[in-house]
C-alpha cells in the first residue's frame, strides 16, 4: 500500500508555448499531465515516498494519458475510477513571468466533479500513513460527499492528514463560496499550506501573522505558507520560522506549490509519527524541512509544465549542496 493518498482533480493541461502572452494570443500548447492533487502525488514518488491517487476521469484519450501519466512515476492508480459519460477536465494555460496565469477550464461537468460517496471504499486507505486533499473537490457534489468520507475515514483511522486550499476564480460560484469553503477545509487537517496569493482568502487577513493564529485556531498543528520569491515561512503558533527562496532562472511557476507540499509531507511525516504531533516537532527538525521545500519549489521553476518539472531527490540533495 502506498504511504500516502492524495484525492481530488487530475486534468490535462495545455500550457501555451510561448510565456507572457494571453491564450488568446498564444501560437500553441503543449499537452501536460496536472491537477494539484495528482502533482503533489507524483512529487512524492520522486521524492521518495510511495503515492495512490484517488480521483475520476473521462473514457477518452486524455484520460488514457493521465493513467499512464501518473502510473509512469509508480504512482497507484487503483483507485482513479473511470466515469463513462463525462469528458476528462481540460484548462488551458498561459502563464507571465511574474507568476500570473490566463487559465481556461473545460469540466461541465468533468469527470473528477462526478466522483461519488459510494465509490470510496475503506480499502481506499488501508496501510496508509497520509491523506492529502486540496479544496477544488470541495465544490461540487458528489465530490465534495465522496471528498469528506475519505476525510472521515483517514481521522478514523489516525492518518496524518495534509490541506493545499486551491483558489481559481473561474471554478468557485463566487469569492464568498469560496472563502466559506476554503476556510472550513482547515479543521480537517494537520498540516496546512496556504501560498501568498491566497492567503487573504484562505485566511480572510492581509497580515501574515493575523491569518496564521486564523489558521492554527481551527486544530491545524502546523502552517507553511509559499511566498514565492519572498521565500517560505512555518510556524506552530510557538514559533516563527522564515527562510528566503532559493535563487533561480524562472521558466514557469505551475506546479511549484505541490513540489514544496510534497515535500513537507515526506519530510515531516515520520517525525509527526514520532513525536504524535506536527505541533511537537522540533523547530530544528522543521527548519531543514521548509529548506527542502523551498528547494523543490524552486527547481520546478526551472521547467515548463506541472508534473514533467517536479525534481527528484536526487536532483534537490545535488541543488542544496550547492546552495550551502
Amino acid at each position: 500500500m502506498p504511504d500516502v493518498v492524495c484525492m481530488g482533480e487530475l486534468l490535462a493541461e495545455f500550457v501555451s508555448t510561448q510565456a507572457n502572452v494571453s491564450l488568446v494570443d498564444s501560437p500553441g500548447f503543449i499537452k501536460a499531465p496536472g491537477g494539484a492533487p495528482a502533482n503533489v502525488a507524483v512529487a512524492l514518488q520522486r521524492l521518495g515516498l510511495s503515492a495512490g491517487f484517488a480521483g475520476k476521469i473521462g473514457d477518452d484519450p486524455f484520460g488514457v494519458f493521465l493513467r499512464q501519466s501518473l502510473e509512469a512515476d509508480g504512482v497507484d492508480t487503483r483507485f482513479l475510477l473511470v466515469d463513462p459519460q463525462a469528458r476528462t477536465t481540460m484548462v488551458f494555460v498561459a502563464v507571465w513571468e511574474d507568476g500570473r496565469k490566463d487559465l481556461c477550464f473545460y469540466r461541465n461537468p468533468g469527470a473528477d466533479m462526478l466522483l461519488s460517496p459510494i465509490e470510496i471504499s475503506p480499502e481506499l486507505l488501508e496501510g496508509v500513513r497520509c491523506f492529502h486533499y486540496g479544496s477544488i473537490s470541495f465544490i461540487d457534489e458528489p465530490a465534495a460527499s465522496a471528498q469528506r468520507k475519505a476525510l472521515d475515514m483517514a481521522r478514523a483511522g489516525g492518518l496524518m492528514i495534509s490541506y493545499d486550499p486551491n483558489y481559481r476564480p473561474m471554478l468557485w460560484p463566487s469569492i464568498e463560496q469560496a472563502q466559506t469553503v476554503i476556510r472550513d477545509g482547515f479543521r480537517f487537517c494537520h498540516l496546512a499550506k496556504i501560498s501568498q496569493e491566497e492567503w487573504q482568502v484562505a485566511t480572510g487577513q492581509t497580515d501574515l501573522h493575523l491569518g496564521a493564529q486564523a489558521v492554527l485556531a481551527q486544530g491545524v498543528e502546523l502552517l507553511v505558507i509559499s511566498r514565492g520569491e519572498q521565500g517560505a515561512v512555518a510556524t506552530n503558533g510557538d514559533y516563527w520560522i522564515e527562510l528566503p527562496a532559493c535563487p533561480v532562472q524562472v521558466v514557469e511557476t505551475t506546479g511549484a506549490g505541490d513540489g514544496f507540499m510534497a515535500a513537507m509531507i515526506a519530510r515531516l511525516l515520520p517525525e509527526r509519527e514520532r513525536a504524535g504531533s506536527l505541533a511537537k516537532v522540533s523547530p530544528n527538525v522543521v527548519r531543514p524541512a521548509l529548506r527542502y521545500a523551498t528547494a523543490v519549489g524552486a527547481l520546478t521553476c526551472t521547467r515548463k509544465g506541472a508534473i514533467p518539472a517536479l525534481p527528484t531527490e536526487c536532483e534537490v540533495l545535488e541543488f542544496l549542496s550547492h546552495q550551502e
